[in-house]
């Protein structure tokens, strides 16, 4: 197998260390010698530590277990409940311990990071329109009332999927988890299903 380019292990040891300490909380310096590269081969690469996490987070989003979750032959409702539940049972496997990279940087992503928090709120965006596509095929096949606003009841369902991921991780229980099911979705919570093969760096 070829050995990762000095690009990819930059952004693999970024996206492992941006998790474990916060944008904030680790460097260049720190990310380089997770990589095992030396701190002057950086910025050969990336202009900056935001430029580095704003490609971290769109590989994050890519390789979201959203995307992977095996979805074939169900309905819109039942896939919506389904792609959120691959996500759950990522974050429930680690237990709980480091929440959403994705919120966890779009927290951090202040006015003085205008390139990451561009990056967090395209993910978001991108996020929130494949479910709304699913919601407004509910509508349409009769799972969902008619006159539901997909793209508000997407954007409800990830901010409140979000809220759950952290309050799981605060209270090191799969209890908020299992509330969104019931009360956001209406469904009990799946079972765990298998995964299409995903990128290196799956989301959760």
């Amino acid at each position: 197998m070829p050995r990762p380019s000095c690009r990819e292990q930059i952004v693999d040891a970024a996206r492992t260390e941006f998790h474990r300490l916060g944008f904030h909380g680790c460097s260049v310096d720190t990310i380089t010698k997770a990589a095992g590269v030396p701190k002057g081969s950086f910025y050969n690469h990336f202009p900056g530590k935001e430029q580095l996490a704003a490609e971290v987070v769109r590989r994050y989003q890519e390789a979201s277990a959203w995307r992977t979750a095996d979805v074939a032959g169900l309905g819109p409702l039942d896939e919506l409940a389904v792609r959120f539940g691959a996500l759950a049972d990522r974050h429930s496997a680690r237990s709980w311990r480091r929440g959403c990279l994705l919120f966890n940087l779009g927290a951090e992503a202040g006015e003085d990071s205008p390139v990451l928090r561009a990056a967090v709120r395209a993910a978001l965006d991108d996020w929130t329109a494949r479910a709304a596509a699913l919601v407004d095929a509910a509508v349409r096949d009769g799972s969902l009332p008619a006159g539901t606003d997909p793209d508000r009841r997407a954007r409800f369902l990830v901010t409140a999927y979000e809220g759950a991921v952290t309050r799981s991780k605060i209270e090191q229980s799969d209890d908020a988890l299992d509330d969104f099911f019931d009360c956001a979705l209406g469904v009990a919570r799946p079972a765990p299903v298998a995964a299409t093969t995903a990128p290196s760096g799956a989301q959760g």
